[in-house]
């Protein structure tokens, strides 16, 4: 049962009243007033007279003269605002079509939630809306506000299936999708749609193994409802598909919608693997078999070829990561054949469609975006693997090319780009793409790379006719481009290709049979190239889609295997289910090209998608019993017919194309001129002349028509043709003509003779072939445009959903900043608008804009009843319990909507229509029955106010008299008992007067015997410490004597020692001197010897030489000559040798004696070694005993220490005894004070009580009474008498005595302590 809308009237009325600002300043009253105070805020809503009549009569006039009264109290709705869009509020009070509102205001757009106002934290502002304004008009064209889906409490109601909801509108589903969006819930349904709002974050327990195998168990296999039994999940879209294929044998379609970054890519990819899981179930067991091995192999390829499309088709942009820059058809293919929806459908393969890809990105994109993933992958690839694709790339980055330019972002997704660069890779093995094939297609890549940095400037040539003409300046970037392309017409001298080089430099233009070269300037140039650039990257693009094809098409790649995993000879029938990713509607500040046909696009889509929810809504009233006449809706035909009619935007636009001097303003002028009468197309008066508007189905939209000619031109040059097929990149040469490559569909592929597909048949515009088409090109004006060869895919791709049976998915993009948990009402309502869900809804609650159950209307709208008339219909039991409902519902809302009725065309119709489960209203019936209700229930409430009234009123009287009573017995309390008081007060001072002397004086003789027994404690302490330190003392004086002793005679030991030494030092230093001067006079003795030996060496040979002079001598005397000679010669030699050996011997002898005299002095230095060492040993013993002394030395200072401080403590304990003592003396001159003014007023007193008895015994007659009064006052007299005779001492005598016993001893004690 559907929840209600409207609040209950128990809730509290200070929201909505006027009263509430006055009761906001009010303080809080304290708790036992809260209901006193509450009352007097209710009775501030009536008048002050105290008659019943008056008030009744009062409140039967406010309700005549408001036919709204109730509004005043509890009518919660909706109201447009520019900052949030729809806001809540509460309604005060409705006057005609004058409403007063009071608006909750909230921390923030957050925070805003359909709660009465709990949670506004800034309070309320009020706010009039006049619905019979022209501007309100168009905002509430109904001249009713939008009712809140709120139950009883205030509080928003939550339902998983916006369809049941009561009021459904544009606020109702915008709050829903929020109220589920923070709630973590990103999935809603609006009947057959599903509405995917993007959380941005992944939750695991959406996406189980458990939750795929639930929603396929309960839809799949068990035939369920999923608005039953299960929450809105995509899962439910993709499991009603593959029921639809298994039973209906139908094809299916899923259309994915959203703007950029909402979500569509990871859509598609969940639907993806859901409906590949979901045969995974029921093969499981024959997975290892032949055929399991093959289906697995398939949906592997399927799946895993998803992210090359990302890698080549996507990009970053300033509102999503990871953007689909084009849009796709993935038609998943299933074997059907023997399938009778009990078997399951086995996934066979897929076919890929592209559509519009956006190549101004390949060589434009913002500063804050990227272009296409494939170019950061490959630049952050392994240097090795950059190298072994292309030379060139080795130590280049992003800023090396001018396409690619810096970035700061390299991580999508979780990822890399290097990594993502590995997965791109294994994804290309996957599907055959590898070797030099692989090479081919990144060097294509690195083709596109290499045309960016080629420049160009004007050309130095001395002929002024081409002074136009340009040259190419970066002519080392030409030479790799040239070596990349691997063209065969490569220079040997300059490695340039002459065909590129002119090429890209010059145009050739075909007229008339004759070629005129006409070169282009620096910014032709490159504008050719870039489109030389963007042309090979999409082509590159439509050849990877087509060989992604090639691996994963059931035609090629699928064999079906019976039970003896033998190939199945019977003919296959493939079915299936398209999952379309499209980009969805856009406006920006500045709309161009691409917008427009992104908005055409959505315009068929949303013509497709109203046909498919008027046929919905058909069905719907079909089986409610409704007449279909009764529906109506608007249609976007007449938006269609503006851009793709015989005179739409499209023909003035081709045409603009074909003109030699076609301009964008020509284009604007045309379309005005030819479509002013056209309601939605508009043109400002004062726009540029290049723009023009469009009212769409999601609002009106401004274009911008710069280079609209141009970019619908999209004409590559035959030059640049010429020179591609000069390659030797087979992409490059071959694939920029094949046109069948912008169609995927058309290729029929490979299929054995025994498989078959259901053949869709094509429209006359796909049947020509490339040859056909290449034919139109004899020149380089005359092509097909882009916005011809997308409308014709657009065309197929709308007849191929027509076939299917088509089901929606809407994601919506909540926030801008990509934070969790946060909506963007604006940004959301437009998004709703731009996917059509308030279009579907306007459809569907066109003619009934509410629709209720019959149990609902009955127990909602029960107060409506005549009395009595009710109970006769629900107690009829010939009828079932649905019948009676139905029967008493019908009956219930004639009564209550007769006023309602209206006539048309003589027919008279009603406020509402029955159906078989449910009742439906028409606009403005539901809002009527609310009123009335709440009148009702507004004077059920007067009655229950007036008895809480009179019982508050009582309950007030009984609590004031019981506290009047208390009070006063309070005060009499009071005032006997500080009678009482006194009275006793008095008779305790004199009883305790004596008693306080008397303890005060033995208190003092008892501190003056705890004096003197401390100060004869102290003495004894002394003499104690005393006879304790004094040995100590003496023993330390006596070690330090020893001590002292002990260095004197380690300094007499130093001394000798010192001395020992330098005798030690000078018997060395003689001992060496002695030893100097022996050998220095052997020295001597030596020289004069050879001195002398020389001489008679010298005069034998003067004697020979003399005797050689004389010639006339014989041989005889020659011979006896040298024998006198020799003989002469030997006396002398033997003379020296004996001289020699009694030298030597001399020599010996000393040396000898020397080394006595050394033995000697190393015999003393030994002894002096030893006598040093004992010094030695004898100084450490003493540094010891000393080390020893000065530790025994600093112990006894440390003992002096300690006695000092004992000394200070008992200092300061005298000086705190004797500040107690000073205390103790004033205390006792305060208390002898206080003594005595107590013995005066208990004098006083006695004269006091003396003179009441004096007077009683004189005036009084009871005798009793005076006997008693006397005997009272005796005994107040010998209460007194016991302590009479201890006379008190008067303070001055004790301070004298003090003073006088214990000043002397105290000081003789503490001297005696301190120097004794």
């Amino acid at each position: 049962m559907p929840r209600q809308a409207s609040p209950s009237p128990e809730r509290p009325p200070e929201r909505g009243s006027p009263r509430a600002a006055d009761d906001a300043e009010v303080t809080e009253p304290p708790k036992e007033e809260v209901e006193v105070e509450l009352v007097d805020v209710v009775t501030q809503n009536n008048t002050n007279d105290t008659d019943d009549n008056d008030d009744n009569d009062n409140h039967e006039n406010e309700t005549d003269n408001t036919d709204s009264d109730i509004y005043q109290h509890s009518n919660y709705v909706y109201i447009l605002d520019k900052e949030h869009s729809w806001i809540p509020a509460i309604v005060k009070e409705r006057i005609s079509n004058v409403v007063h509102l009071s608006v909750p205001q909230y921390k923030n757009e957050q925070a805003i939630q359909c709660d009465g106002g709990r949670a506004a934290s800034k309070g309320f502002r009020t706010e009039t809306i006049d619905l019979t304004d022209d501007q309100n008009r168009i905002k509430y064209p109904n001249q009713y506000l939008p009712l809140q889906n709120v139950n009883n409490e205030g509080l928003l109601q939550v339902v998983d299936d916006m369809v049941d909801l009561p009021f459904l509108h544009e606020a109702a589903i915008l709050y829903n999708i929020k109220a589920r969006h923070v709630e973590s819930l990103p999935y809603s349904r609006t009947g057959d749609i599903i509405l995917a709002c993007n959380p941005y974050q992944w939750f695991h327990h959406l996406y189980s193994i458990e939750v795929r195998n639930r929603y396929s168990q309960a839809l799949v296999w068990n035939n369920s409802d999923p608005r039953t039994l299960l929450p809105p999940h995509v899962y439910e879209t993709s499991c009603l598909a593959y029921k639809g294929l298994l039973t209906e044998q139908a094809d299916q379609s899923i259309l994915v919608s959203g703007e950029s970054g909402a979500g569509k890519t990871e859509t598609v990819k969940i639907l993806m693997h859901n409906l590949a899981s979901i045969q995974e179930e029921t093969n499981a067991a024959k997975k290892n078999s032949k055929a399991g091995k093959q289906e697995y192999s398939i949906v592997q390829r399927v799946l895993d070829s998803n992210p090359l499309l990302e890698a080549f088709g996507n990009a970053t942009t300033l509102r999503n990561d990871n953007s689909s820059r084009f849009g796709k058809y993935l038609q998943l293919q299933y074997d059907i054949t023997s399938t009778g929806g009990s078997s399951p459908a086995i996934l066979a393969g897929s076919k890929c469609e592209v559509y519009l890809l956006e190549k101004s990105r390949v060589t434009h994109h913002h500063d804050s975006e990227r272009t296409y993933h494939i170019f950061y992958q490959l630049l952050a690839a392994p240097e090795e693997l950059k190298i072994a694709i292309w030379d060139g790339l080795e130590d280049t980055d992003t800023e090396s090319f001018c396409y690619v330019g810096p970035t700061e972002i390299n991580v999508i997704e979780g990822k890399t780009d290097s990594e993502r660069f590995q997965l791109t890779l294994q994804a290309l093995e996957l599907i055959g793409v590898r070797g030099e094939i692989l090479q081919m297609l990144l060097r294509a890549i690195c083709v596109v790379l290499q045309l960016g940095n080629i420049e160009f400037v004007p050309a130095q040539l001395e002929s002024s006719e081409n002074h136009d003409a340009s040259d190419i300046s970066s002519i080392d970037e030409l030479e790799e481009l040239s070596e990349l392309m691997g063209m065969s017409d490569i220079d040997d001298d300059s490695k340039i290709s002459i065909a590129l080089r002119k090429a890209l430099t010059v145009r050739s233009i075909e007229a008339r049979g004759e070629v005129f070269a006409v070169p282009l300037t620096p910014v032709k140039a490159k504008e050719s190239t870039d489109a030389f650039a963007k042309e090979i990257y999409a082509k590159a693009f439509l050849w990877l889609v087509r060989t992604i094809n090639d691996a994963t098409s059931s035609e090629k790649n699928y064999r079906r295997v019976d039970s003896q995993n033998k190939i199945a000879s019977s003919r296959i029938e493939f079915g299936v289910i398209g999952l379309l990713d499209i980009f969805g509607f856009e406006t920006f500040e500045v709309n161009r090209f691409e917008q427009l046909c992104i908005n055409y696009c959505n315009e068929k889509l949303q013509q497709k998608f109203t046909q498919d929810i008027f046929r919905s809504v058909q069905v719907e009233y079909e089986n409610e019993g409704i007449q279909l006449e009764e529906i109506t809706y608007d249609d976007n035909t007449d938006v269609l017919d503006l851009v793709e009619g015989r005179m739409g935007l499209l023909a003035f636009l081709n045409e603009e194309c074909v003109r030699p001097k076609g301009s964008d303003k020509t284009f604007v002028y045309k379309a005005q001129a030819m479509n002013k009468e056209n309601r939605c197309f508009f043109r400002d008066k004062h726009a540029a002349d290049t723009e023009f508007g469009i009212f769409h189905y999601a609002g009106k939209v401004v274009y911008d028509a710069t280079n609209f000619v141009v970019k619908n031109t999209d004409n590559l040059p035959s030059d640049l043709l010429d020179c591609a097929k000069l390659s030797s990149n087979a992409i490059i040469a071959n694939e920029l003509t094949n046109e069948d490559m912008m169609n995927p569909l058309n290729n029929s592929g490979s299929s054995s003779t025994n498989t078959g597909s259901k053949k869709k048949k094509r429209p006359k515009s796909a049947h020509n072939t490339t040859s056909q088409r290449l034919k139109k090109r004899t020149s380089n004006i005359v092509s097909e445009t882009v916005w011809t060869k997308f409308k014709s895919q657009l065309s197929r791709l709308m007849e191929t959903l027509n076939e299917t049976k088509t089901r929606y998915i809407r994601c919506i993009k909540p926030n801008s900043i990509k934070a969790p948990l946060l909506m963007n009402h604006i940004s959301t309502v437009e998004q709703l608008r731009c996917a059509g869900v308030v279009a579907a809804v306007t459809i569907s609650r066109s003619a009934f804009p509410n629709r209720l159950e019959h149990i609902s209307v009955l127990d909602r709208f029960k107060s409506l009843w005549p009395k009595g008339d009710h109970i006769v219909v629900l107690q009829n039991e010939t009828l079932d319990v649905d019948a009676r409902c139905k029967k008493a519902t019908d009956i219930l809302l004639t009564l209550a909507l007769r006023e309602m009725e209206f006539e048309k065309n003589g027919s008279k119709f009603r406020a509402f229509v029955m159906g078989k489960t449910r009742a439906y209203f028409r606009a403005g019936a539901l809002e009527f029955l609310e009123a009335e209700r709440m009148k009702y229930l507004g004077s059920y409430a007067v009655t229950i106010q007036t008895e809480v009234r009179r019982f508050v009123f009582k309950l007030r009287y009984t609590r004031y008299r019981k506290v009047v009573i208390t009070l006063q017995a309070d005060y009499r309390r009071m005032i006997q008992r500080r009678a009482y008081l006194k009275l006793r007060e008095a008779a305790t001072r004199i009883e305790c007067w004596a008693t306080l002397i008397q303890t005060q004086w033995r208190m003092h003789c008892d501190k003056r015997e705890l004096r003197r027994s401390i100060e004869a404690t102290i003495v004894v302490q002394a003499m104690i410490r005393g006879c304790l330190q004094r040995p100590k003392y003496k023993q330390a004086l006596k070690e330090k004597k020893e001590e002292a002793k002990l260095e004197n005679q380690l300094r007499s030991l130093q001394k000798k020692l010192e001395e020992a030494e330098t005798k030690r030092l000078e018997a060395e230093k003689d001992a060496e001197g002695r030893l100097t001067a022996a050998m220095e006079e052997h020295k001597e003795k030596e020289a004069r010897k050879a001195k002398e030996v020389e001489d008679l060496a010298a005069a034998a040979a003067a004697s020979l030489s003399t005797k050689s002079d004389e010639p006339g001598k014989d041989g005889e005397d020659m011979k006896t000559a040298e024998e006198q000679h020799a003989q002469d010669l030997t006396e002398e030699q033997q003379q020296l040798m004996d001289e020699s050996g009694k030298m030597l011997e001399h020599l010996r002898k000393e040396v000898f004696r020397l080394r006595g005299q050394n033995q000697q002095l190393k015999t003393d230095f030994d002894l002096l070694k030893d006598n040093n060492q004992r010094l030695m040993d004898a100084n450490a013993s003493a540094g010891a005993s000393f080390s020893a002394l000065n530790q025994h030395a600093k112990q006894l200072s440390k003992t002096n220490m300690k006695l000092v401080n004992d000394v200070q403590s008992y200092k300061g304990q005298a000086h705190k005894l004797n500040i107690l003592q000073v205390e103790s003396k004033e205390e006792l001159k305060l208390k002898s004070a206080t003594y005595i003014a107590e013995v005066q007023s208990r004098l006083e007193y006695q004269r006091a009580l003396q003179e009441i008895t004096d007077i009683i015994q004189e005036n009084c007659r009871d005798h009793r009474l005076v006997e008693r009064v006397l005997t009272i006052a005796d005994q107040i007299e010998m209460d007194f008498i016991p302590g009479s005779h201890e006379l008190p001492v008067h303070p001055n005598d004790i301070d004298d005595d003090i003073d006088e016993e214990t000043g002397n001893e105290s000081r003789s004690g503490l001297l005696s302590y301190f120097f004794n």
